[in-house]
């Protein structure tokens, strides 16, 4: 038990009128128990008169925020030494801790949260003080004004006048503007431990002249949650007792909780395996009328107190469990609760009491489980392997190294035509290559078209890319590097002729790698096609047919007028569309080009105008200018 400490009220002088809580509440910074990293500050600014314009005290309910403010008041008129403030003796210091000083004006912010209310302690705080040399205006619970008060407070905050010192108390200071966060001193209280709480609680009842046992108050401290002042509140329910001194089985009758020997006997039968006597005697807690929750929660301590026991952190029943089981079963138990907020009954209960003679007792198959746990990895290792199944060439081709160059050779003997698509999937290889690469060098090879030839790659610019074929060609050390991690071959740029179409798309819609433009002279057009027909076979209807290819996202391609005979099946039904155009239009397309009125209508429609006019030639029907719009 802690002896008095300076400014606790003195033995007897406790009156009867009145909370405990008030009339407990410290008069002097030694007085208040815990927060010393505030109290420390605060002593030297009063001594060396440095009290800030405006502070912000934030934590947890009943830990002395608005203890400290009062103190703060009482010294700023206190008659004492600076070294001594406050003394809570003078005439000051009565005053505040009255609640009759004029110059301490103490709001509840949150029943004085309108704009209207900061109006009027604007008009007060104007007139000078009447007593002490400041004034001090406390608003407890600051969080609940509104965001127009805060507005309307936030410039007399910043520029106070000099008799006005604003503190603000708040349990969520999350909940408070940013501009009033920082106009002021923001200082955090803390929870109190059990200790401080329960030597605490020992001065207060020497004052009174009361006893209590230590373990009645460490069950008060424990129940407090931390808060002083609710603490005290429960300490002054048990002041009611006839009982001294204060005992804990007197406490937990006062509090509703179930005797400690009866819930250490459930936790001792549990832990034994006897789970018919455990669940026998929670029923008879239950029938005596302690709730499944309060039941759950007690079992809950004891068997945390037996896992400590068990540590060496301090005492409680003598459990035989590992320690690795009384935590399986706190954790079960802990789950458990959350079901007793929505159904109480003998049910819930025996179900909570199951888990937990399950945790303390099953533990020992968790290593069992987890010892067949790694049996299933190795059919996750075969399933992988069953993936380069689908493809059975290359694995001969590996184990007969010396036949697979014999079947690359006549691949590489038919010089453009690309390799087949069993040996190298070279969509898929460019794409990696595209990833590979820097961004930068990425945008000057997204136009090349690439194709395989000897041992190297070939990436083809046509004359309108001249750019991108040059900057690709500075970048060449980063590209070679590239492709031969991907396909293991050098590269080789060249520039083709010049498009006499707009370039084509990105590599993401074109169709298979294909050949560089100066090979594309194999396959010629029909005889009878005119030179001027070599556009129109990449028009936008040929183009829509491009979904119809195996793969959305091949490389880039030349332009498919001169490379229809090497297309690959979906490419079959243009060339049999092209047979059956006949060699010479119907009508004159020299007198249609010549015409003026033609000319305007292509420098409109371009292109789109042609195509339109030679469908409608196949068709035999006369040109319609308007269906080219």
């Amino acid at each position: 038990m802690i002896p008095p400490r300076k400014g606790d009220v003195p033995r007897g002088k406790m009156g009867p009128v009145g909370a405990l809580y008030r009339r407990a509440r410290p008069a002097t910074f030694d007085a208040v128990v815990g927060q010393e990293h505030v109290k420390d500050v605060l002593k030297s600014a009063i001594q060396k008169d440095r009290l800030a314009h405006a502070y912000l005290f934030s934590g947890p309910r009943g830990v002395g925020k608005t203890t400290t403010a009062r103190l703060i008041a009482m010294s700023v008129g206190c008659a004492a030494d600076p070294e001594h403030r406050p003394c809570g003796e003078c005439e000051n210091c009565r005053m505040v801790r009255e609640d009759r000083h004029p110059d301490v004006v103490e709001i509840d912010a949150a029943s004085n949260n309108s704009v209207e209310d900061v109006r009027e302690l604007r008009e007060r705080i104007l007139l000078a003080p009447l007593v002490a040399p400041r004034k001090v205006i406390i608003l407890d619970e600051a969080h609940m004004m509104s965001k127009s008060a805060f507005n309307a407070l936030l410039k007399t905050l910043e520029e106070p006048p000099e008799h006005v010192i604003f503190i603000f108390a708040t349990t969520e200071p999350e909940r408070m503007p940013a501009t009033i966060l920082s106009r002021t001193q923001h200082f955090r209280f803390r929870r109190l431990s059990e200790e401080e709480i329960a030597g605490k609680l020992a001065a207060v009842l020497e004052a009174e002249g009361r006893g209590a046992e230590p373990e009645a108050l460490r069950l008060i401290a424990r129940m407090s949650g931390g808060a002083m002042r609710d603490a005290e509140s429960i300490l002054d329910r048990l002041l009611a007792l006839d009982v001294d001194p204060i005992t804990r089985a007197a406490a937990e009758e006062a509090l509703g909780l179930p005797p400690a020997e009866r819930v250490a006997a459930v936790a001792a039968a549990l832990d034994a395996g006897e789970v018919d006597r455990a669940v026998a005697e929670a029923q008879r807690l239950f029938s005596e009328g302690y709730s499944a929750r309060t039941l759950t929660e007690q079992l809950a301590q004891a068997l945390q107190a037996g896992l400590y026991a068990r540590l060496g952190l301090g005492e409680g029943p003598e459990l035989a469990s590992d320690p690795e089981r009384l935590i399986a079963a706190l954790t079960a138990l802990d789950e458990h609760t959350e079901k007793l907020i929505r159904r109480e009954d003998p049910f819930t209960l025996e179900l909570g009491l199951l888990r937990v003679y399950a945790a303390l007792h099953t533990a020992p198959a968790a290593p069992a489980a987890a010892a067949r746990t790694p049996e299933p990895p190795p059919p996750r290792k075969t399933a992988p392997r069953a993936a380069p199944a689908k493809a059975p060439e290359p694995a001969p081709q590996a184990a007969n190294p010396e036949t697979a160059p014999a079947a690359e050779k006549p691949a590489e003997a038919e010089g453009a035509a690309p390799p087949a698509a069993g040996e190298v999937d070279l969509t898929a290889a460019w794409r990696e290559v595209l990833r590979t690469v820097g961004v930068k060098v990425r945008a000057f090879l997204i136009e090349a078209a690439p194709h395989l030839e000897d041992d190297a790659l070939v990436l083809v610019y046509d004359e309108g890319h001249r750019f991108h074929h040059d900057r690709a060609r500075e970048q060449q050390a980063a590209v070679e590097e590239a492709v031969r991690a991907v396909l293991g071959r050098g590269v080789r740029f060249e520039l083709g002729k010049k498009n006499s179409v707009a370039p084509s798309p990105s590599p993401a819609r074109r169709a298979a790698p294909t050949p560089p433009v100066q090979e594309a002279p194999g396959p010629t057009e029909t005889p009878g096609t005119a030179p001027e027909e070599a556009p129109q076979a990449v028009e936008a209807p040929p183009a829509e047919e491009e979904p119809s290819a195996p793969d959305p996202e091949p490389p880039p391609p030349e332009p498919r007028s001169r490379r229809a005979g090497r297309g690959s099946g979906p490419q079959r039904p243009r060339r049999e569309r092209k047979a059956r155009e006949p060699a010479e239009p119907r009508f004159d397309k020299i007198e249609l080009l010549d015409d003026p009125r033609f000319k305007k209508l292509q420098s409109l429609f371009k292109a789109r105008l042609r195509q339109v006019w030679r469908e409608a030639g196949e068709e035999g029907d006369a040109p319609d200018p308007e269906a080219a719009s």
